[in-house]
């Protein structure tokens, strides 16, 4: 499928139906990248999921969704939000594009992060993210898009592992 089948698009609100379902989704498939279990992302309550809705609305936050035009489904979802690492900076977050939508040929995650980096362009000069020590593919994914380690690691915390840290210089 072209990504001209593709609709990128900011939340709202009114999407926490929509944003709980594919991040239980991605709790199921890959807490990791998601950054919490799955029996944490169900305990989550309507209002956490309204507050996870309303970033792509939000001036130091967003959230991008993919959506499948022509059936609705949403498909992918990344979000960025400024952090505090020895003062402001701006951290890629919740980076997760269902399977059968996944590859550099569907292109769904390149359009998701274009977006992405463009509202952080915005708002600083660097743009880091935390990755899978194992996950060979995304980091893969993100030094094609010009983010390189840093060197600092952490563990996971809720499953066993490390969690690398990349960035990419944006100006």
């Amino acid at each position: 499928m072209p990504l001209a089948d593709v609709t990128i698009r900011t939340t709202t609100e009114d999407d926490w139906p929509r944003v709980r379902e594919l991040r239980v989704e991605n709790a199921t498939d890959n807490p990791i990248s998601y950054g919490a279990t799955l029996e944490t992302t169900l305990a989550m309550t309507e209002d956490d999921w309204r507050m996870r809705a309303r970033r792509g609305q939000a001036d130091d936050a967003t959230s991008i969704v993919a959506i499948e035009t022509a059936t609705g489904r949403w498909i992918g979802m990344m979000s960025a939000q400024t952090g505090d690492h020895d003062g402001p900076e701006l951290i890629l977050t919740g980076v997760y594009v269902t399977p059968d939508f996944r590859g550099r040929e569907r292109g769904v995650a390149d359009a998701l992060l274009d977006r992405i980096v463009a509202w952080a362009t915005e708002r600083g000069d660097v743009l880091r993210l935390w990755v899978d020590e194992n996950g060979a593919p995304a980091k893969r994914f993100y030094e094609r898009h010009g983010f390189t380690p840093t060197g600092r690691s952490r563990p996971i915390g809720f499953a066993e592992g490390r969690t690398l840290e990349m960035m990419r210089r944006l100006r």
